[in-house]
């Protein structure tokens, strides 16, 4: 068990009453814990688009039918790795380490209908907004690039905003009730969670998280935002919006959490990180 955190299985809180110095944090560990292969790497990623999957090993992109388990097709055009993928309706959005954005039409046999250049370095982060009229993209150059909806988009095109970062932008979500919310998580150098206003390209509210953040998650319910961090301490941490102050840490990992999602009932959180474990965290606002 990781120092500091406490035994058992309930992780439940009354997040109001908990202070935001890091000695007074409830720290919390997981209702389930699995073992899985293959997430050492950075560049396996998943979506989901209805009674979709799409998976992308390297360059390739597989659409799964979920339903069935089987395979509907392949899709190729980038020419290296794939390391973020977005849905937009049947629009699915790629960006590779070579620094493009590639949208493909799932429904045509042609299946690319555009591309943008985000940067000259790799894409590590990639969502379309909520009401679907704007395309985030974040950079290992520090670059968070917000685009139109034009999936017909030639490279030549420039995104509506850019906000530059002091890391890398892998962390990165929009918020589900704000659209013109989004909240950035920044690599080593920077440390903090960030929460920015893209119609008026003011930066609201910044936090140090004192470690990388290396993913993001929303919590609609109780109006508060996850991060998933790395080193030093694999941990994730609750923080309530848009004051940003930290109420709570959960426990459990022993590398960087690469990827969160929550349940669609909003009462569960997954995680999972790069010490090849999965973890089920149940959590509700008392």
């Amino acid at each position: 068990m990781p120092a500091g955190c406490m035994s058992g299985s309930k992780i439940e809180w009354e997040a109001h009453s908990i202070s935001s110095h890091s000695e007074s944090l409830l720290r919390l560990e997981p209702e389930i814990r699995l073992h899985i292969t293959g997430l050492r790497n950075d560049y396996c990623t998943f979506g989901f688009n209805f009674m979709s999957l799409s998976i992308t090993f390297e360059s390739e992109r597989e659409l799964w039918d979920i339903e069935t388990q089987k395979m509907l097709r392949n899709m190729f055009g980038h020419l290296s790795v794939v390391g973020a993928m977005s849905w937009n309706g049947c629009i699915l959005s790629s960006g590779s380490r070579l620094g493009y954005v590639y949208h493909h039409d799932v429904r045509s046999a042609q299946h690319h209908v555009g591309v943008a250049r985000q940067s000259k370095q790799s894409v590590c982060s990639l969502q379309w907004s909520p009401d679907r009229r704007l395309l985030a993209c974040g950079s290992n150059d520090g670059l968070l690039s917000i685009w139109p909806n034009d999936p017909g988009v030639a490279m030549q095109c420039r995104p509506l905003v850019s906000i530059p970062h002091s890391s890398a932008v892998k962390a990165m979500m929009w918020c589900p009730w704000q659209s013109e919310v989004i909240a950035t998580g920044g690599g080593m150098k920077d440390k903090c969670l960030h929460t920015w206003n893209v119609n008026s390209v003011k930066h609201l509210k910044a936090a140090d998280t004192k470690s990388q953040v290396c993913s993001l998650l929303w919590l609609p319910h109780t109006k508060e935002l996850v991060t998933g961090q790395g080193y030093p301490g694999n941990t994730m941490n609750i923080w309530t919006y848009p004051s940003l102050s930290s109420s709570a840490e959960l426990c459990g990992h022993k590398g960087r959490v690469l990827h969160m999602a929550l349940s669609p009932e909003g009462n569960r959180i997954f995680s999972a990180a790069v010490d090849d474990t999965a973890s089920v965290w149940k959590y509700r606002r008392i």
